[in-house]
Formats: structure tokens, sequence, C-alpha cells
């Protein structure tokens, strides 16, 4: 059976599995509208290269984020077309479950970590995962939006934090940033595997939608679009 997750949240992450064997796991280059203009063709150009076609993925787990507003909007609502073509099941999962998965890599001994995803404004994200057992994580409360003031209050509640953004991150406590741990992006592979007790595959219209449903937690940030220079013909 053929799998794919596709995460859109912090540019565009891919990996395609034959069922525990992975064919294929990479990244995008780039962010923003140039990526998501070219994530179809790449998603084409990848299944073409693995001698597949649209109908032959069964299943389709599309991460909902938080993470890019339209980035989101985009890469649920393609899942959602080819789905909807090919006649594949699909599932959303939190795009933070993947880092929470690479923070256990370096803390293997952390039971709560935090998730930190940059909410502008001088704000940030909090994601908090639980360690259950085999290895596993829940999401353990709702994502929050904090200061940097208010996630001191809060640090006792997480062993570690990771984030993919520690650059965009505004000035974090020192007790907090003494245990973030960086990532480097997504790694599908962890949305992929996210377990069905858990994240369950929807079996109507109303559970796909909540369980696709983006993981925003606050109103967009919208920003003046910059002018455009149309060419002469």
């Amino acid at each position: 059976m053929i799998h794919a997750a596709l995460d859109t949240s912090l540019g565009s992450a891919l990996v395609v599995a034959d069922g525990d064997r992975v064919l294929f796991n990479n990244h995008l280059a780039g962010t923003g509208r140039e990526s998501d203009r070219e994530l179809a063709p790449w998603l084409k150009a990848t299944l073409d290269g693995l001698s597949l076609r649209l109908n032959d993925v069964c299943r389709w787990t599309v991460g909902t984020g938080p993470g890019s507003f339209a980035g989101l909007r985009y890469g649920i609502a393609l899942v959602k077309g080819f789905c909807a073509i090919s006649g594949a099941t699909m599932r959303g999962v939190p795009s933070c479950l993947a880092l929470a998965h690479a923070a256990l890599a370096d803390a293997q001994d952390a039971r709560r970590i935090g998730v930190l995803h940059d909410a502008r404004c001088g704000q940030i994200i909090l994601v908090r995962f639980a360690r259950g057992t085999a290895a596993t994580l829940q999401l353990s409360g709702e994502a929050v939006v904090l200061t940097p003031e208010e996630l001191l209050v809060e640090q006792h509640r997480c062993d570690h934090y990771v984030s993919a953004q520690t650059a965009a991150l505004p000035a974090l406590p020192e007790a907090v940033a003494a245990r973030l741990l960086s990532c480097a992006g997504i790694d599908a592979r962890a949305l992929l595997n996210a377990p069905a007790g858990l994240w369950p595959w929807p079996q109507n219209p109303q559970e796909l939608m909540a369980s696709c449903e983006p993981l925003y937690v606050r109103p967009p940030v919208f920003v003046n679009p910059q002018p455009v220079k149309i060419p002469q013909i």
C-alpha cells in the first residue's frame, strides 16, 4: 500500500512509502508563494520519478500546523483535490508532532516536550506533547499564544523545548533558552507514522473536516503587498 505524507507548514516536506519501505523523503527548496506555485509540479515529478501515478497513493497524511497560513491552506486543499480525484483516504496530523519527535533524538529522557513557533508581534505559539508508552507522543492541552514572560511562567510544564524557527523567535527567558533544541525542519516520516489511535482516519465528511482543520491558533497577520511592476508588452 502506497502512503504519502505532505507538510507545508514550514516550506514543503514530502515522504512516500510502500508499507514500511520509504521510497522518497525530501523537502522542496524555498518558502512562500514561489514554493507554493512549485508544489504541485514537484509532487507530480516525484511520483513520476518513482514510476507511480496519483491513483497509486491509497492514503495521504497532511500536516495541519501551526505554520504558514497560506502554505497550510494550499497544501491541505491540494491533497483534498488529489483524494477527490483518486478516491484515496486522507487525515490531518499536527505538523509540530514531527518536531517533538526530532527532540526525542537529542533528549531521550524527556517526558514533556514543548514545540515553539514564531507567532510574530513578539509572541510565541506553544504546543505541548506528553510522552506515552513505546515512545509515542500525544498532545497535552491546546496550543496557546504566549509572550516570553508568560512562557517563563509555564516553563515548569516542559522538560525540553524544540523549534525549527530559533532565529525568528523573540528573546527567550534563560530558563527556556537553556533547554531549547533546534531542528532543521519537518521530517514528514513522523506524520506518516503517527498512530491511528491518536490521529484516526476519518470515516465521514464531518470527521474529515475536523481532522484536516489547520491549526491556526490566532488570526493571520497580514502584510501589505508590495507594488508589482507589469512588464511592457
